[in-house]
């Protein structure tokens, strides 16, 4: 007989009209600041530089050994210096997992590898797969407990069922400071609603002390990006609920738990469209200053670019007072 979720305790739950379907909340955008599409996209990526290199510092200010620090360092240098070439503008990538605008590209490169492969599967459905919070000196060896869990209903399916699950799963982890304990926990994607249901019930019966209701299964809707965004944007939440920075020690803790795992995991049937290339440099087309051979090096406090003439590319500071006008107007 095949595993069955029974209905007064059901776990998961279906959306499947446009209104309920899962989205990614975005924030609204403005070009009343800005020159042109490519000084608005240049100044978003540079603010985003500004609070990646703020918790990095965070971090690194917790940890002594300098071998450790050095990792976190390489991330102060991403994108630091800007060399223009007439039109074009271009910068180097640390691809470290807390550098928030690698991770930006990141999920560039996973959603044109895997979005048409995982289109073409059967109806989709975000799967989340949790288990009790631990502690800090638990959570690597427990991630692996996991994988290997998960590993286990896959074979249990496929050898007694003969069901192959095919889809995509992320490891994520979360921090709950309430309780000083680490929530490491799946999110998957996958194309078969029974198969869905069947992995979960499977996975309660390895974690029985598990929440019922923090497992989900929700139906995508397909016509809109920001499922699969969803997915692959990140490996964990660096803020509270109400927006503010984990301590620095918490954000190392996970960073270092998720080193040596595999973050986004296809299996079964799923295969990427082509390999995906990891891109070294980040590249921009330019029209909002005159074309031109330059150098433009990362002002921290400016939060700007400054060339050797001690111009600024963003002009950044004005930027932000034009905000806050207009929000003390409004």
């Amino acid at each position: 007989m095949k595993p069955k979720v029974k209905e007064k305790n059901k776990v998961y739950i279906e959306r499947s009209n446009k209104k309920n379907a899962l989205y990614l909340d975005t924030l609204e955008v403005t070009t009343d600041y800005f020159k042109t599409k490519s000084h608005e996209t240049l100044y978003r990526r540079t603010i985003t530089k500004h609070s990646t290199l703020q918790k990095i510092t965070s971090i690194i200010d917790t940890i002594n050994n300098p071998e450790i620090r050095k990792k976190y360092w390489r991330t102060y240098h991403c994108n630091r210096v800007l060399l223009q070439n007439q039109f074009e503008i271009q910068g180097g990538l640390c691809r470290k997992r807390w550098c928030t605008n690698c991770n930006r590209i990141k999920t560039a490169e996973l959603m044109n590898g895997y979005k048409q492969p995982l289109l073409q599967m059967n109806d989709l459905y975000f799967v989340t797969l949790t288990a009790p919070t631990v502690k800090a000196n638990e959570l690597k060896s427990e991630i692996k407990k996991r994988i290997i869990a998960f590993q286990k209903c896959q074979d249990n399916l496929r050898k007694t069922y003969n069901i192959k699950l095919s889809g995509m799963r992320k490891i994520e982890v979360t921090y709950n400071s309430k309780v000083n304990k680490y929530h490491p926990h799946f999110h998957l994607i996958l194309g078969d609603l029974s198969h869905a249901k069947q992995l979960l019930a499977l996975w309660l019966k390895q974690y029985p002390k598990a929440n019922v209701k923090a497992q989900d299964i929700t139906k995508i809707d397909t016509s809109n990006e920001s499922s699969f965004i969803e997915l692959f944007k990140y490996a964990t939440k660096e803020t509270t609920k109400d927006g503010v920075l984990y301590a620095g020690d918490v954000l190392h803790t996970i960073y270092d738990s998720i080193e040596g795992f595999r973050i986004y995991q296809p299996f079964g049937d799923l295969r990427k469209i082509k390999p995906i290339k990891e891109q070294k440099h980040e590249r921009l087309q330019i029209d909002f200053i005159e074309p031109m051979q330059e150098v433009w090096v990362y002002d921290t406090p400016q939060k700007d670019y400054l060339n050797s003439s001690g111009r600024y590319l963003l002009n950044t500071q004005l930027i932000e007072l034009q905000k806050q006008k207009k929000y003390v107007k409004t």
